[in-house]
């Protein structure tokens, strides 16, 4: 019988390490031809969108759908996890929260194999909803963190932000006082916001920089601007089929001529060691943050299975 875990027993048992770890696991089976991942479909209504992914990870003995909606009342999110040996339907999970740890979880994945690790200045764009766990990310993978430096156009909101996140991680979260002034000094750079155009100048980089473009899923918004894909050495994405539909920063590069596809590496190639991340210490890396099933699937996994050790969910 399969377990129902609500976004309460998600919230108690899923934590930023493993969710890195778990995604670590599942981008190297991809790389290895273990790991399959069917890029968002999106089904268009009159009130809404239904949206639709899967994936199998048979390393994790276990595949699965991501469904959700979103209307003028918010967004559901609904997980259903299955066996990879006998189809049983293991688990259906709330998934809110576990999207909001996942996607953090892509760009903690993404700086440990691409940044600076070293870097004790942050930079993080947006203090909405998936800002809260970019912040774990950046304080969970890089050790010498001392500062993040947050912009978002709420004056009041950015102040909040940083008195919570600052409370909640023992770093110093600091507004800044413009996108410009967010970027100084800062060598891990995170754009997570609802923006339809570039907050991001690619003139304001400097050499070293990784950046993790997180907010933008459609084709009618950008966080960053042509000349910021332009100047990295390397760009990366968690799906290109994915981000050949849905990724408007590296497609309007493309149509502009600052960008070819043959350079967008997958960071499953990157987490293996196939391609490399940061090739120097000067290079501009980007990775391109789409949000893919192999992610929610894989995060999933490890939900379920602490759940199960330590006797939440109910069984229906």
């Amino acid at each position: 019988m399969p377990l129902f875990l609500s976004e309460s027993d998600v919230t108690s048992v899923l934590t930023m390490p493993d969710a890195i770890a778990a995604l670590e696991t599942a981008f190297a089976a991809q790389a290895q031809a273990d790991a399959i991942n069917l890029p968002r479909q999106r089904f268009y209504l009159p009130g809404g969108e239904l949206h639709s992914m899967a994936a199998a990870i048979p390393s994790l003995g276990v595949l699965g759908t991501k469904t959700y909606t979103s209307f003028a009342d918010g967004l559901q999110f609904y997980i259903q996890l299955y066996s990879v040996e006998t189809g049983e339907l293991l688990a259906f999970i709330e998934g809110n929260r576990l999207g909001q740890v996942r996607t953090g979880a892509a760009t903690g994945l993404a700086i440990k194999h691409m940044a600076i690790l070293e870097t004790p200045t942050a930079a993080l764009f947006g203090t909405g909803f998936q800002a809260e766990t970019q912040a774990e990310a950046l304080v969970t993978t890089l050790p010498n963190l001392r500062e993040v430096q947050v912009y978002s156009r709420n004056v009041l909101g950015r102040q909040h932000f940083c008195q919570r996140m600052t409370a909640h991680l023992n770093i110093r979260f600091t507004p800044a006082e413009s996108p410009e002034a967010t970027v100084r000094n800062a060598k891990v750079i995170v754009t997570a916001t609802s923006a339809r155009e570039p907050i991001l100048q690619g003139s304001w980089l400097t050499p070293g920089d990784f950046i993790a473009a997180v907010g933008a899923t459609r084709l009618s918004a950008r966080e960053i601007d042509e000349e910021a894909v332009a100047r990295a050495t390397v760009v990366a994405v968690d799906d290109l089929s994915q981000a050949q539909m849905e990724a408007a920063e590296l497609l309007f590069a493309y149509e502009r001529r600052k960008f070819l596809w043959k350079r967008a590496i997958p960071l499953s190639a990157i987490v293996i060691g196939r391609a490399k991340g940061r090739p120097d210490k000067d290079a501009i890396t980007l990775f391109k943050s789409l949000g893919v099933a192999i992610e929610d699937i894989a995060v999933a996994a490890v939900a379920y299975e602490k759940a199960k050790t330590l006797g939440l969910g109910r069984i229906l």
